[in-house]
């Protein structure tokens, strides 16, 4: 790809930027993943066996908040200056970032739902987790 204003090529191509929509789609993507709206119109809950990993609050704007390792809390919230902790849920187990506040590059709102995925889906009694395989 070349640069038409600096003269030079490319070497990748432009990040691409999460967006809501998209966010549904991934997590509907996930294997045994379900959604439903247990709060009201304004929150979208996705859930593997029965249990929520990822929560959009629309009620906030465009926010994703995810189910997390409390013992891996302090590393996302350092690493990522816009995660912090979720609001209205309980300390250090849910995490969130707001789509509209700062763009979210894909790979890695993509990494930290899969991250609440795989935790919500490794915490799950070993009966449910033997019926999603």
């Amino acid at each position: 790809m070349y640069d038409t204003e600096g003269g030079d090529f490319l070497s990748q191509e432009k990040e691409m930027i999460m967006d809501i929509e998209t966010v549904r789609n991934y997590c509907l993507s996930k294997p045994y993943a379900t959604e439903d709206m247990p709060f009201g119109s304004e929150y979208v809950v996705f859930r593997i066996g029965g249990k929520i990993f990822c929560c959009l609050a629309l009620v906030l704007g465009n926010v994703v908040q995810l189910k997390w390792n409390p013992d891996e809390f302090d590393e996302v919230v350092d690493k990522y200056p816009y995660v912090r902790q979720a609001w209205h849920w309980h300390k250090r187990h849910m995490i969130q970032f707001d789509l509209d506040e700062t763009p979210i590059p894909d790979n890695v709102a993509k990494d930290l739902m899969d991250r609440a995925y795989a935790y919500v889906r490794g915490k799950l009694p070993k009966k449910i987790q033997n019926q999603l395989t």
